[in-house]
């Protein structure tokens, strides 16, 4: 029965076997060994151990290569904030070519169309806010305009009482003129010059040159089919006397270095030797008349500037250095 048992099942271990892993053939040659040693003489000569090796060997050499391993899928991650990325720098890359295009326009303006005969002429005193507003809006191209004004700038009146002190170069709040009008469709003709007279029948304006400078021609008169009044206003005194006298006003832009100098003047007078109390109060007290904007702005200005660096500047004035602001109005 043995015998027969062992010719019966003669390709156990052939090539036609079903494959088995390394691990599972090295199991089965150990039990296949243990049963020939106890199975008796006949399994035993059947079944060597040589051969058990060889058969298993044939058959871990017929097994298939296992497959390459693939690459891990790279993972999705942060697609959002690479998206953002990409979005942020060409913002950045946009808005930088923006910027330099407007510079370039700023400083190369194109060709301005010259004045016409034919159009209607347009005739602007004045370059305050008023005037400048109108100039911004305005389409030259239907008019020849004409600018007239003593004053070549633009100046932004808001800052004016931060010169006083310092805090803003005057240069800063200052526009030329001309750079505004440079950069209009149409040519705009600009004459630094005070109007003296208007004729509203002969349609004239009364122009005169009070520069330093004066050429041949220092009085001429310009016509106009239209004409805007943007000088602006005097400072009012109320009648009060002394008050153009001994006061300052904050206007223009040389009203503004006359109060720094006076301030600067009345702390380096109180400061002087032998100055007594009584006059280093006086000296140092600062009185502004009027609570509107300019007034209550130009009064922090100067308690700002006294604590910020007259005290530094001076310790010896720090008790002494005083501000009053005086309104008619309740408050």
């Amino acid at each position: 029965m043995a015998s027969k048992f062992l010719t019966t099942r003669p390709n156990v271990f052939s090539r036609s076997a079903v494959h088995l892993s390394p691990a599972a053939c090295s199991s089965l040659s150990i039990l296949s060994i243990r049963s020939a040693h106890y199975a008796g003489p006949l399994r035993h000569a059947s079944l060597s151990k040589p051969a058990v090796q060889r058969s298993f060997r044939r058959t871990y050499a017929d097994l298939p290569a296992p497959p390459p391993s693939q690459p891990p899928t790279p993972k999705r991650r942060f697609r959002v904030f690479r998206w953002m990325y990409r979005l942020t720098l060409m913002s950045l890359l946009a808005g930088a070519g923006t910027l330099g295009y407007s510079v370039y326009l700023l400083r190369n303006p194109d060709e301005q169309v010259q004045p016409d005969a034919s159009k209607k002429t347009l005739v602007i005193l004045g370059t305050g806010w008023g005037s400048v507003s109108l100039l911004k809006r305005l389409d030259t191209e239907n008019y020849n305009v004409i600018v007239i004004s003593p004053r070549n700038f633009f100046l932004f009146t808001p800052l004016l009482p931060s010169c006083t002190t310092g805090l803003i170069e005057h240069r800063s709040i200052m526009e030329p003129i001309r750079n505004i009008l440079r950069h209009k469709k149409a040519a705009v003709k600009y004459y630094e010059a005070s109007a003296t007279k208007i004729d509203p029948v002969r349609k004239v304006v009364r122009i005169c040159d009070e520069s330093d400078i004066k050429g041949d021609t220092s009085t001429t008169e310009v016509p106009y089919d239209m004409l805007v009044v943007g000088v602006g206003a005097e400072n009012a005194t109320f009648g009060i006397p002394g008050v153009r006298e001994h006061s300052c006003f904050l206007k223009e832009v040389g009203d503004a270095q006359e109060i720094r100098k006076r301030i600067m003047d009345c702390v380096e007078t109180a400061i002087f030797k032998d100055q007594t109390k009584e006059e280093v109060e006086r000296l140092l007290h600062m009185v502004v008349v009027g609570g509107g904007p300019t007034g209550v702005e130009f009064a922090g200005e100067l308690q700002d500037f006294f604590n910020d660096d007259l005290k530094k500047w001076v310790p010896e004035i720090k008790d002494s250095f005083k501000v009053t602001l005086v309104e008619a109005l309740p408050n």
